[in-house]
């Protein structure tokens, strides 16, 4: 069988879209690359490309041809990287999905950390929260939340986002706290609602498990900083992920209430889509992850700068952020 410097060659002219092109990238002359596809269609015994002066096409078998030559060559590449892992740096570019709060919550806080380990690393984040395809939008990993609908990716868990209930001191000290689940339907509470109009249920554990309620809000709102940021205003009490409400708990702009009923809340996984090898950089970054989140929740709770911080942080106060 041909050897893979023919494939390689004829892969980069098609990506290259000229042998010249190709040949520059390669460090060969375009007569060589020229020479290389040409012994592979003979190999093959088949035409991969229509060749004229203006332009290169792809014929038929070419285009299949194609297909499956870039998926070996990235595994090989893949394959390489997993087995030098244990003994080199991983470097290249990274692109790992999120939802905005997450990123801005527990990841970006910490990324100094991961920098330092993997210097080498072009990290690109992906921070939106819609749904999306991985393979169509070219992520390597991404985080989410809750139940995963998407079968067709690998799921590795690596934590919960706990629920507690939160409000502001001056709501505390109008209304009082409440010290029991009966006792909210006698506050102001602001909850979250999906996109299809379903309010979230609240999550509570009890001595004899956990309890889902659905809660009577006086206030129901589209986006979860904005939900925190009407606890902070004293419109009434939530719930949320402790760790997304870390920065306003910091500066004291909400106080903890009912922690005797704080819940695990959705598990946190990393989904990437199914390959026979991991990059290097992948499993760097499920590694790092996975300590985040299994790390107490406190250590985890750094300030990043937010419209949440920005808008309600004094003029000339720093953040204050918690030892680790």
């Amino acid at each position: 069988m041909e050897d893979f410097s023919a494939i390689s060659a004829f892969v980069r002219v098609v990506e290259a879209k000229s042998f010249a092109s190709a040949a520059a990238q390669l460090g060969m002359t375009p007569s060589g690359v020229s020479r290389a596809v040409s012994r592979l269609e003979e190999h093959l015994g088949a035409r991969l490309l229509f060749r004229s002066t203006r332009a290169l096409r792809l014929t038929d078998d070419g285009a299949s041809f194609y297909a499956r030559c870039k998926e070996i060559l990235t595994d090989l590449n893949e394959a390489t990287e997993a087995l030098g892992y244990a003994n080199r740096k991983p470097k290249g570019k990274l692109r790992v999905g999120m939802s905005v709060s997450v990123g801005r919550a527990a990841i970006i806080p910490q990324l100094s950390d991961f920098e330092r380990r993997y210097p080498d690393i072009r990290l690109e984040l992906m921070m939106c929260d819609y749904p999306y395809d991985l393979n169509e939008e070219g992520v390597d990993c991404a985080i989410r939340m809750g139940e995963l609908e998407d079968s067709s990716l690998i799921a590795r868990k690596i934590g919960y986002f706990r629920n507690v209930l939160l409000a502001s001191p001056e709501y505390l000290q109008k209304h009082g706290s409440p010290t029991t689940i009966d006792d909210l339907k006698n506050h102001r509470c602001i909850n979250y609602v999906y996109p299809n109009g379903r309010p979230r249920q609240w999550q509570f554990e009890t001595p004899t498990g956990r309890v889902d309620v659905d809660v009577d809000a006086h206030m129901l709102i589209n986006d979860g900083e904005s939900v925190i940021q009407a606890a902070v205003a004293g419109l009434g009490i939530i719930q949320a992920p402790h760790v997304l409400a870390a920065c306003m708990l910091d500066f004291g702009k909400l106080e903890p209430i009912m922690t005797d009923t704080v819940s695990t809340g959705k598990s946190v996984w990393i989904v990437y889509p199914q390959k026979k090898h991991l990059s290097a950089r992948v499993q760097a970054f499920i590694e790092w992850a996975r300590e985040l989140f299994e790390r107490p929740f406190e250590s985890v709770c750094q300030v990043a700068p937010g419209p949440i911080v920005e808008s309600f942080m004094p003029k000339k106060e720093k953040p204050a952020t918690r030892t680790q």
